[in-house]
């Protein structure tokens, strides 16, 4: 890593993980400076990157500017393998089929003429969007700011985070592959990300590529 500060070169490293420290970082999520940060970095993304069709708005959710399915892929299967979904969904097809067939009808023979019902389909979205939402990242979350394949953008906002919760001075790491947040204290020299969540150092500095920039999210 380049650093423009000499001394920091002969101290120790380590892996900053964000959720084991979730509950110190959390408290100073609402910053003004650290929203800035935020607000800064997500418009940045939004701007460079016009054609997802999205533009950032105060308060909207890091996660949900992922471009991918990577989020929706796992609040699916969420949902689906959630019992009390599954009962309310059963009860629902049930209600429906003797609706619309009688006390006696056969579910598993009147599937496919249940699904073509336009009525019975809209609550059954409604159903799923219920679940959906329960499983999705919520607010206050640390995965609420996972904006996966979005590193360059929302670890700005994990060096503003730690800056502030840690009374320290953070910086900017980017690499051509990845880009995280560092900084030092206690005599070490540490590196968070909140995108991603690394089993140990070695992980995250073999993904990181070659150095790109180095700077102090508060100059």
């Amino acid at each position: 890593m380049k650093t423009n500060v000499e001394e920091y070169v002969e101290l120790e490293e380590k892996l900053y993980p964000i959720r084991e420290n979730w509950h110190l970082l959390k408290p100073y999520l609402k910053d003004e400076d650290v929203q800035k940060v935020l607000n800064e970095a997500m418009t940045a993304f939004c701007e460079e990157h016009t054609k997802y069709g999205k533009m950032w708005t105060l308060g909207d959710a890091p996660w949900e500017y992922t471009t991918t399915d990577y989020w929706d892929h796992r609040i699916m299967e969420a949902v689906n393998e959630d019992e009390q979904h599954q009962e309310e969904s059963k009860a629902l097809e049930k209600e429906w089929a003797v609706r619309l067939y009688g006390k006696d009808a056969v579910l598993y023979e009147l599937w496919d003429d249940l699904w073509e019902n336009e009525e019975y389909r809209e609550q059954d979205n409604l159903l799923f969007e219920k679940y959906y939402k329960i499983h999705s990242p919520q607010a206050g979350m640390m995965e609420w700011y996972q904006f996966i394949h979005g590193c360059h953008w929302i670890n700005q906002f994990t060096a503003a985070l730690v800056s502030k919760a840690l009374n320290v001075e953070a910086y900017v790491y980017e690499t051509t592959t990845h880009t995280c947040a560092t900084f030092v204290k206690d005599d070490f020299v540490y590196y968070a990300d909140v995108q991603l969540e690394w089993e140990n150092l070695d992980e995250l500095l073999d993904f990181m590529g070659e150095d790109v920039d180095y700077y102090p999210i508060f100059p």
